[in-house]
């Protein structure tokens, strides 16, 4: 019983910093370079740097109205520019916290 208690602790010592993975901004930087760099210049730029059109994460970070609950709306709903990945919680609010870490 000490040994089966003793293996449940450690497992759950191990699997207790994942939810915290997706808060680190490097994993958001490695989900934008991924999935959102084909259009998007993801990397920290010039705040006024697009791609065809197509504002940068350091652009959109610096815009006045640009909040974690916006990011979130807008990438959880489907836009005519912007192909629908099917995020999960996680990845969008990883993704969400390395575009506010370009502030």
């Amino acid at each position: 019983m000490e040994k089966s208690m003793n293996r449940m602790i450690a497992l759950l010592l191990v699997l207790l910093p994942l939810p915290s993975m997706a808060q680190a901004p490097g994993y958001g930087a490695a989900l934008a370079e991924r999935w959102c760099m084909a259009c998007h210049i993801v990397e920290p730029a010039p705040r006024t740097a697009s791609a065809n059109g197509i504002p940068s994460f350091s652009a959109i970070a610096a815009k006045p109205t640009t909040n974690a609950e916006q990011l979130k709306a807008y990438l959880s709903t489907g836009h005519t520019r912007m192909p629908d990945f099917s995020l999960s919680n996680s990845e969008r609010q990883a993704l969400v916290n390395y575009i506010l870490s370009l502030r």
